[in-house]
């Protein structure tokens, strides 16, 4: 007995591995309705969700919530989203996050323990991958100890009991599975660097150029019968839980999302996306923040002076058998092939 559960991560989210490579803490960050960047223009307010698909579930496995169904099928009618949105969940359920703290738990106390935590990294070569294998190294994820001149070192709150509210929406802390980059951003039919400068264009850009990653995964090898995710709220304790076993395939899929409301396209975006703006939020989580108008945030292209670079497809290190996804493709969420994909919208990691 023993199944896969693979969780997939994409949206206004940062990474932030321990120092002994222990644990990963992953934060979606709070972005209100009326947030502001530097050029005066509004963030669009980003909805954290939990998204599970599986065999079967028991616990608080909610599949016809409104909310989540018209935000994740809003050009359908109430009765279509909803049937779209059990459809996509299988036997699993969806939960809308806030003031949460997610944890991953084996699903009975007499299973074997949860493998180890370990993160993909040291097989690249060069500012982009050049086979599927290079594209799972996770260091694609973009780093802000890299862009910020000063590293923008994360201030201590993060990691508090209560992480605040203002920034934080939720936190997911793993412990277990195989960290790696599931996709990198397309920009245009090949894989490109991007390069970090000001919104506005003034001052110097960061030397700091390479591929960035969309999606960041977690392979979770369960030697037991099934896995439970609790939910625990800051607030009051209060808990929520779901217990998943897997499909007739053997998996269980999570989506941990922290996107802007999209909509889908009928095939994937091949132009050149734009401005990642929403990368400003992330120094937001810096002990001593930079002032707005100083944050530098990603364009698509190498840095001048950065290091030549094959010509290398999208395709190419993106094999379908390596990034299909059941849940992603029943939410339309395909890698490739949504509105978000115009534009720069890469997660992020830094210090913790």
């Amino acid at each position: 007995m023993g199944f896969l559960l693979r969780i997939l991560f994409s949206g206004l989210i940062v990474f932030v591995p321990s120092q002994d490579g222990h644990q990963l803490t992953v934060l979606l960050l709070n972005i209100p309705h009326d947030h502001q960047l530097s050029d005066g223009s509004t963030l669009a307010e980003h909805k954290p969700l939990l998204i599970a698909r599986a065999g079967g579930c028991s616990g608080d496995c909610p599949s016809r919530d409104a909310d989540i169904a018209q935000f994740l099928f809003a050009d359908k009618s109430l009765s279509e989203a909803t049937d779209s949105l059990e459809a996509a969940v299988a036997g699993g359920g969806a939960w809308a996050l806030s003031g949460s703290e997610i944890s991953l738990h084996k699903g009975s106390e007499g299973a074997p323990d949860l493998p180890a935590l370990s993160i993909r990294r040291n097989v690249r070569n060069g500012i982009i991958p050049t086979t599927s294998g290079e594209r799972e190294d996770f260091s694609w994820v973009a780093d802000l100890a890299e862009i910020c001149p000063d590293g923008c070192p994360f201030d201590a709150s993060i990691h508090a009991s209560e992480p605040p509210s203002s920034l934080v929406a939720a936190r997911f802390v793993l412990r277990s599975g195989n960290v790696f980059t599931y996709s990198l951003a397309r920009i245009g039919p090949n894989v490109t660097p991007v390069h970090f400068k000001r919104l506005d264009g003034n001052g110097s850009e960061s030397p700091y150029s390479q591929a960035i990653a969309t999606w960041v995964a977690a392979d979770v090898s369960v030697s037991g019968g099934d896995i439970q995710i609790v939910d625990t709220k800051y607030a009051d304790g209060t808990q929520r839980s779901m217990t998943l076993t897997p499909d007739t395939n053997g998996k269980v899929e999570v989506a941990v999302l922290n996107l802007p409301p999209f909509m889908p396209q009928s095939s994937p975006f091949t132009g050149t996306p734009g401005i990642g703006k929403h990368f400003e939020s992330y120094y937001d989580l810096a002990q001593d923040p930079p002032a707005a108008e100083e944050r530098l945030v990603p364009y698509a292209g190498a840095a001048a002076g950065a290091p030549s670079y094959s010509e290398v497809t999208w395709q190419s290190i993106h094999p379908q058998e390596a990034v299909w996804s059941d849940l992603l493709n029943a939410l339309r969420l395909d890698v490739g092939r949504t509105l978000s994909e115009q534009l720069l919208c890469p997660p992020s990691q830094g210090q913790p």
